[in-house]
């Protein structure tokens, strides 16, 4: 007994168990294998599965008439990539995207449509590089942020919308945004006539702080790294690494299975940072931001004194944040100690001044820098 001699819902069931490749190799044994291969809720969970789809449209939001012709469009426009990897991309963005939309949509609406293929050589071929793939991709679907008036603002503070985020203490305030093309090739230029790091032309700059201490991040072509400028970048070029070079793998080979470069893992770490709430939006001022800080163990420390967490320092509840770093000589440190709290207020106090435990906290170089 043969597939032909199947009934219908048996050979449904059959064809249910295959992914989309080889329900398509089905579909032109027959015409009755091809009209059950074009059942539409298989299609529907091909795109769902796959990408995370619930509507029938194009990789640029353009409605389709079906879900076997999403499949379909998808596959052609990203033909010359890896399809593990363009999955793998689309989920990173999906993850950042859905975090946006339900929590910061005002940072949400600077992203950018992705980019074109002509675009991206564009960038390559002014600059000399070869973007690592899974960077491409990552552009494919979102050519970074809408910058332009946030860099020609002039305002010291700059904006609050990066989609990386940063944070502020004492006279620094850093938050940093992703990159169109067009801005990755100025700022590249700019930071090779100014520092005159010609000698370094495999690295370009793919994120930086839209405020006046200037933060950027570079991507080095060849070796697919992230690296982050420190305060001694303009003075002898010293970058650190973002991501731990051992999790990048071959980024050039169109046939490799599993390529990972800095930019993808540092987006997808990001982006499980924000959902699992280690870091999340903060407001000063009435403007939001995404910050850097982390809010849950164990990267910070919580401590119970008198049976209290998180005192309520104003009347109304508000929340009072205080923030501050410090230069380390070494890799790592911690700090705790105790801050000294009087009851009531210090023009009238209702009782006499006690301390509050700050529990011990590491401070050392992360995995992942932001």
């Amino acid at each position: 007994m043969g597939l032909e001699d199947l009934g219908d819902l048996a050979l449904h069931l059959i064809i249910s168990k295959l992914d989309a490749k080889d329900t398509a190799i089905l579909s032109c044994v027959s015409k009755r294998f091809r009209v059950s291969a074009s059942d539409e809720r298989l299609w529907f969970k091909f795109c769902s599965d796959d990408l995370e789809l619930s509507a029938p449209e194009d990789p640029y939001g353009n409605p389709l008439p079906s879900f076997k012709a999403t499949y379909q469009i998808w596959r052609e426009v990203f033909i010359m990539y890896p399809w593990l990897l363009v999955r793998r991309v689309k989920r990173c963005w999906n993850t950042l995207k859905s975090w946006m939309a339900a929590n910061f949509p005002e940072a949400g609406a600077t992203l950018r449509k992705g980019a074109t293929e002509a675009e991206i050589k564009e960038m390559e071929d002014t600059l000399g590089v070869k973007l690592p793939l899974p960077t491409k991709v990552l552009y494919r679907f979102c050519d970074g942020q809408e910058i332009t008036s946030v860099f020609s603002s002039g305002s010291e503070h700059g904006s609050s919308l990066g989609l990386v985020g940063g944070y502020s203490f004492y006279e620094h305030i850093v938050n940093v945004y992703l990159l169109p093309l067009s801005q990755v090739i100025a700022e590249t230029k700019e930071f090779v006539r100014h520092l005159g790091f010609s000698n370094r032309s495999k690295y370009i700059v793919v994120a930086a702080s839209s405020t006046y201490r200037e933060k950027l991040f570079f991507l080095n072509c060849s070796n697919a790294q992230l690296y982050v400028g420190t305060k001694k970048l303009s003075i002898d070029g010293e970058m650190i690494p973002c991501v731990p070079s051992t999790l990048i793998n071959p980024v050039h080979n169109l046939h490799g299975s599993h390529q990972q470069d800095a930019m993808l893992l540092w987006l997808e770490e990001h982006g499980r940072r924000l959902h699992s709430g280690i870091i999340g939006l903060r407001e000063e001022g009435g403007v939001r931001s995404i910050n850097l800080f982390p809010e849950i163990p164990p990267l910070c420390s919580t401590s119970v004194t008198n049976g209290v967490q998180y005192p309520l320092l104003y009347p109304d509840g508000r929340e009072f944040v205080y923030e501050s770093c410090t230069p380390l000589t070494s890799s790592s440190g911690s700090v705790e100690g105790a801050f000294t709290f009087v009851p009531g207020r210090l023009t009238d106090p209702k009782g006499m001044p006690f301390e509050v435990k700050v529990g011990l906290f590491p401070l050392k170089l992360p995995d992942y820098v932001f």
